[in-house]
């Protein structure tokens, strides 16, 4: 079947409605705004990237992930989204118009975090490719949480023992001297985003973050092959 761009319009019309009205998603996409504004008030070297990355990769994460699952779990709870996995509607057509609301509540998020917290001295380009990826695996994975979830308030639960250790693993796990933590750590793909962007401040070259690309790109696969799956799953499952 074609993808329909009058489907996916109507689609992302209905979700951007939606989104706007609801309170549980404005809260989470407000969420990482609060926090760049914690971080400027903090006496900290302004050279230093965590001020700028961290609430940068928490926008990400946040609005990715939780307003993702939100919105998915909410169709549950609304029982509409059998009927939307049921009609005419392809999954790729289901899946982008579902996400698009999401991308765009992220890039105001981000927008106002960078607007906030200040544009990391690195190229903006590489900035913004890295962004994308991992924007698109805490999108994935949120549209799992949403499919596994019965209810939009019962994503957050679920979702936040997962959602936690990516955010925040790669935070606070370094100063807690655990060697088979670590191990795991570094190849989260939050891990790598850090990273290369410490890289790219360093560098600047393409080369420097070539690997840390390899793996958000490898996240991308995986997450984007669960989804399918989850969404199939979802759609058949009695």
């Amino acid at each position: 079947m074609m993808f329909s761009m009058r489907r996916f319009k109507a689609m992302v019309a209905k979700e951007w409605k939606d989104g706007i009205r609801n309170p549980h998603i404005l809260l989470n996409a407000g969420m990482p705004i609060l926090l760049a504004l914690l971080f400027v008030q903090k006496d900290g070297d302004p050279a230093d990237l965590t001020f700028l990355t961290v609430p940068i990769l928490v926008a990400i994460s946040i609005t990715g992930a939780f307003v993702q699952a939100a919105m998915i779990a909410e169709e549950k709870e609304k029982n509409t989204l059998r009927a939307l996995m049921l009609s005419p509607a392809t999954k790729l057509e289901v899946l982008a118009g579902k996400s698009a609301t999401t991308v765009l509540f992220a890039l105001i998020v981000i927008a106002a975090c960078i607007v906030i917290s200040g544009v990391p001295d690195v190229n903006i380009a590489y900035l913004a490719i890295l962004s994308v990826l991992l924007l698109m695996i805490f999108m994935a994975l949120g549209t799992v949480i949403g499919l596994i979830a019965r209810t939009a308030s019962e994503s957050s639960i679920v979702g936040l023992p997962v959602l936690l250790f990516f955010i925040f693993g790669p935070i606070f796990v370094p100063d807690l001297d655990v060697p088979v933590l670590m191990n795991v750590i570094r190849w989260l793909p939050s891990q790598q985003y850090v990273v290369a962007i410490t890289e790219l401040h360093r560098d600047g070259a393409f080369g420097s973050i070539a690997g840390q690309m390899l793996n958000l790109l490898a996240w991308t696969a995986l997450t984007g092959a669960l989804c399918f799956l989850a969404y199939g799953r979802q759609r058949f499952d009695k």
